[in-house]
């Protein structure tokens, strides 16, 4: 029988938004021991309150107000000013992420020490080492995106996880992405850069302007739109492009501007949906190149678990679906989307867990498509 993962410790946030709160939700994901789970509200999680902000400062006073800021509430101030935090810990700006998690292992001590059942009590703890329920069992979507109401929308699909070991069940979570409106933006925007002009697309009664001096992707499709044309099978009779020498006046005044790492990481997901690419190798070392700009983008459940262990070690898909206690359509999302845009890097034969000369070898074309890709 599969051995439990240890209970997680449950966190929330208050008045920590946008990269801030996507950095917090990385820090903790990457941390192996304990445990973190980051929800949006539970009554018994460790609130992590910035006063500076006026949602913390909102939120402080009203967990004074209704009477639950008693002694025994866990939970940590931060802010500018020192604060007395009888019932927890206040911490002053700057500080150290280990002082942070510090504070946290503090608090969540505290709560195994108080709710540790009798002897001879089987029952669960209650608090913060209480076993997640199924209701909360992955990260919410709104910590991973930071809570951007637009981006607590990415859904990478519903792909049931399957036997490994079962060619005709690996098969069944694959796709072609080929097939998809992704691939061909991908080869434009590299046709766009090398000949330095504007690239008219259209597809699907839509049009995309490739713009490779601000390396973005230009349009009059809204963000909450863009999954649509993502996610359907490209029409090659209907996909029609050509170069232009400037950008129409209305694309200028009036349209959208997605960074090309954004669009195309976008995209991704959207055709993906969970699911791995064609004649993808599961025993295939990787490990993740340094990408500063992924907390930058919509993220979904999982990723900067999945981003953190792919990052420590070179894992195999199937080491990843082994190790990590998480659905497989996250690992295989990011999977795709990572590979595809040259983040992730074969780290050579299975077995070997430095493959340097490998890696260096890869990494001109990594280069090439991340300058193709880059946001600024």
């Amino acid at each position: 029988m599969k051995e439990l993962p240890p209970n997680p410790v449950i966190l929330s946030f208050s008045g920590i938004e946008g990269l801030s709160r996507k950095s917090l939700a990385f820090l903790f994901s990457a941390q192996k021991t304990p445990r973190y789970e980051i929800v949006d509200e539970h009554p018994d999680a460790i609130k992590i309150i910035d006063i500076d902000d006026q949602l913390g400062k909102a939120a402080w006073e009203d967990l004074q107000a209704s009477g639950r800021g008693q002694p025994g509430t866990p939970v940590i101030i931060v802010g500018r000013e020192s604060l007395d935090v009888a019932n927890g810990i206040s911490l002053q700006k700057p500080f150290f992420p280990r002082q942070l998690l510090a504070a946290v292992e503090s608090l969540a001590a505290e709560i195994r020490k108080q709710m540790a059942p009798p002897a001879g009590d089987t029952g669960t703890p209650a608090g913060a080492v209480s076993a997640p329920s199924a209701a909360r069992k992955t990260l919410s979507p709104g910590i991973a995106s930071g809570t951007n109401k637009r981006e607590a929308l990415t859904h990478i699909g519903t792909t049931p996880d399957v036997d490994l070991d079962d060619p005709n069940a690996v098969a069944e979570v694959q796709y072609d992405p080929g097939q998809f409106l992704v691939q061909r933006m991908l080869e434009l925007i590299g046709l766009a850069a090398m000949e330095k002009i504007y690239i008219h697309v259209g597809c699907c009664g839509v049009v995309f302007y490739i713009d490779p001096h601000q390396h973005c992707i230009r349009t009059l499709v809204k963000e909450r739109n863009l999954r649509t044309f993502g996610a359907l099978p490209l029409d090659y009779d209907a996909f029609v492009y050509h170069k232009e020498a400037r950008l129409p006046k209305e694309i200028e005044s009036l349209g959208f501007s997605f960074p090309n790492e954004d669009f195309v990481w976008r995209m991704i997901l959207a055709s993906s949906r969970g699911r791995l690419p064609k004649n993808t190798d599961l025993d295939q070392r990787y490990l993740l190149q340094p990408w500063p700009g992924l907390a930058r983008l919509p993220l979904f459940p999982h990723v900067m678990q999945v981003s953190a262990a792919w990052a420590a070690s070179p894992k195999s898909i199937r080491e990843m679906a082994g190790e990590l206690d998480i659905p497989q359509r996250y690992i295989f999302t990011f999977f795709a989307a990572a590979n595809t845009m040259g983040y992730l890097q074969p780290a050579g034969a299975t077995g070997d867990q430095t493959p340097q000369p490998t890696r260096k070898a890869k990494r001109a074309s990594r280069g090439l498509l991340s300058r193709l890709l880059k946001t600024r």
